[in-house]
């Protein structure tokens, strides 16, 4: 897996080898990022972050700072790995349903392993900035404008 534009286009990024996480594929990351368009000095929040995929990949595209909230102990390390290089990053523990963040951010990345999806996860969207982007990978669409990519469907919320 690799960060696919940018800054950082190209940059090796690790990935532990176990069942609690599901890397997203370079399609659907492609997909996202044409969805977003510009995203120069946006702030952004990566929830169920896994590898930093999501978050590095827009810190290459141009955006100010990323957060990044994963809680399994193995994928924390090729994340601060991945991330290790990179300016403007914060990696925090927690769990991603119970994390209040203490600002808000223009775009919230939702990738969590499909066999937790809870939508109560979609609370996050308070977290926005106004006018601000939640993205969410999930198993199942949330809405009409949902779109299948391989195994998942992302949606984005305003």
């Amino acid at each position: 897996m690799r960060i696919i534009s940018g800054k950082y286009k190209n940059k090796e990024l690790k990935s532990p080898n176990i069942i609690a996480t599901h890397p997203m594929g370079e399609r659907e990351r492609i997909a996202i990022f044409n969805m977003l368009g510009d995203i120069t000095s946006k702030n952004v929040l990566d929830i169920f972050a896994g590898t930093g995929a999501l978050g590095l990949e827009a810190l290459s595209r141009g955006a100010a700072k990323a957060v990044f909230v994963e809680n399994n102990s193995k994928t924390l390390l090729a994340l601060r790995e991945n991330a290790s290089d990179i300016e403007n990053t914060k990696i925090i523990k927690a769990n991603a349903y119970k994390y209040i963040p203490n600002e808000k951010f223009d775009i919230i990345f939702v990738d969590p392993p499909y066999d937790q999806f809870d939508p109560t996860i979609l609370q996050h969207k308070k977290h926005l900035k106004k006018g601000g982007i939640m993205v969410v990978s999930s198993p199942s669409p949330l809405s009409l404008n949902s779109r299948k990519y391989a195994n998942c469907y992302i949606t984005l919320l305003k």
